[in-house]
């Protein structure tokens, strides 16, 4: 095989948050993902962002220094082989986690898609080449903090700085080339600037209305979790459907 011909690749989406389950993302992942093709899989994520469309109530964030949670894998439905490929489908995840978002965007001023690469393979040079040229034309791109003990989440060449993930079944690392994922901005407060504890989170569920309590309940129950599920249960009303 020449040098210059596609190399095929596989590649998935991690997914720590309401693109597994969102009624609004149906069609992409509908048109997008093999959602036959599904893994449970170690993360570290944890509840740490603010977030305004969902009543002030907190979502999840990566962390790098977090105990780990488990989120989902699920494999992309078509073929990357090519920069075009990758950048196309990253596109239509960005699209997909901001509706609003204008065509051919992969970030904003409070998250960005991000690329995370199996550390035992190494990708094509020319397709890590585009990716980073890519993310250097996108305005705001990489704005996702971390607490200063954590170091930096995201590269300037648009790589991931986490853990290559691994099945919680079996612990065998993810059996692909390349990830794609959405990142978020934590929201971090006071000096140093440090995450929400789960009395912050929990009192800000409780104080909401009820409906929004639901993005940390259907986490649960597709088996997307954190470190501080439980202390976040102990505190939080009943669910409105398991009241008697």
């Amino acid at each position: 095989m020449k040098t210059s011909e596609p190399v095929p690749l596989s590649v998935g989406i991690l997914i720590i948050g309401s693109l597994l389950w969102d009624e609004r993302r149906q069609s992409w992942r509908k048109a997008r993902l093999n959602m036959g093709a599904m893994d449970t899989v170690t993360a570290p994520i944890r509840y740490g962002r603010l977030s305004s469309s969902r009543g002030d109530t907190y979502t999840m964030v990566f962390s790098r220094l977090c105990k780990t949670g488990q989120a989902k894998l699920v494999h992309c439905s078509h073929s990357v082989s090519t920069a075009e490929n990758l950048i196309a489908e990253a596109e239509h995840l960005w699209k997909a986690e901001q509706s609003g978002a204008k065509a051919h965007r992969i970030a904003s001023e409070w998250g960005c898609v991000a690329l995370l690469g199996h550390p035992k393979r190494k990708p094509p040079e020319i397709l890590l080449n585009a990716w980073a040229k890519r993310v250097a034309q996108e305005p705001d791109y990489g704005n996702v903090s971390q607490m200063a003990d954590e170091g930096e989440l995201i590269s300037p060449e648009g790589m991931l700085r986490i853990d290559w993930p691994r099945c919680v079944a079996g612990g065998a690392p993810v059996d692909l080339d390349l990830l794609l994922v959405t990142a978020n901005d934590p929201t971090l407060t006071g000096t140093p600037p440090s995450y929400a504890t789960v009395e912050t989170i929990v009192n800000a569920w409780n104080s909401a209305a009820q409906e929004h309590a639901e993005y940390f309940w259907k986490n649960i129950d597709h088996g997307i979790t954190t470190f501080q599920d439980d202390e976040i249960r102990a505190g939080l009303r009943p669910r409105q459907q398991e009241r008697a």
